[in-house]
């Protein structure tokens, strides 16, 4: 019931255009619900999702941002590559007083935490990356969401790692990233983030792909296990962190000390 009455509310709103950016068969019937004049989506749009369009678009543009770009395009609006973000006042002024008490003045981000375990680099490897870090003489500066505190714990032991977990919000989130030293993430946000803020980055990808999904035209940032993409889904319990264990634990701490300057 709760389906149908929702479905209803976005009939009754009379929308003048619906994008639908996610292109699967949910997303495809809201968009189809809201009986819009101008419904537009891609034309390989997956379960079926393309039949609650009224404008399908061909893109033959592989990464996600690209595709995003194409959909706006067929709506009007003229394709701009601005990934430019900005901070409010008030999360940046958090942080500032944040580092300051803590001597955090040139540090390295590390976003080890994943929804999907098949997602999650080894936390004994970030440990290891901290550890380096630590003693080049960097802070490290721990991030993700605070309900997610169990799965980077161990961290939390090495002298010069910042938890920042508990305090984290989006906003929050943005203000460290953008005057991070380098950023270390799995597949999440806070990579995103880094792009966006135009800083160092490393991007570690096993069952996602980077070409796909990866930081936006910096392919330079990316780690990535050997995988057969069409033959593995994430969501894919069995995976384990198999794929993200062929990211070795070296190949992570010679990017970092190259862009990070932690070489000494």
């Amino acid at each position: 019931m709760k389906m149908i009455s929702f479905l209803r509310q976005l009939k009754s709103k009379q929308y003048d255009l619906v994008i639908d950016g996610q292109g699967l068969g949910r997303s495809g019937l809201f968009t189809w619900a809201t009986r819009c004049k101008t419904r537009i989506g891609l034309a390989s749009a997956r379960e079926l999702g393309w039949i609650g369009y009224t404008q399908k678009v061909e893109s033959t543009e592989e990464h996600t941002v690209d595709q995003m770009l194409a959909l706006s395009e067929a709506a009007g609006a003229p394709i701009v590559k601005d990934m430019q973000l900005t901070v409010l006042k008030r999360d940046a002024t958090w942080w500032t007083q944040f580092r300051n008490e803590r001597n955090a003045q040139t540090y390295v981000v590390l976003a080890p935490t994943s929804r999907w375990e098949s997602k999650q680099w080894p936390i004994e490897r970030f440990i290891e990356v901290a550890k380096h870090v630590s003693k080049k003489g960097m802070q490290v500066v721990v991030v993700g969401a605070p309900s997610e505190v169990q799965q980077v714990e161990p961290l939390f032991s090495i002298d010069g790692v910042l938890n920042l977990l508990p305090e984290m919000t989006i906003g929050r989130l943005m203000a460290v990233i953008e005057s991070s030293n380098c950023v270390v993430a799995n597949d999440s946000a806070a990579l995103h983030m880094a792009v966006g803020f135009h800083r160092p980055c490393i991007g570690l990808f096993g069952p996602t792909n980077p070409a796909k999904v990866g930081p936006y035209e910096r392919e330079d940032a990316v780690i990535a296990a050997e995988v057969e993409y069409n033959s593995v889904h994430y969501r894919n319990q069995s995976l384990g962190d198999s794929l993200m264990r062929q990211i070795t634990t070296e190949e992570v701490i010679s990017k970092v000390d190259a862009l990070a300057g932690t070489t000494t």
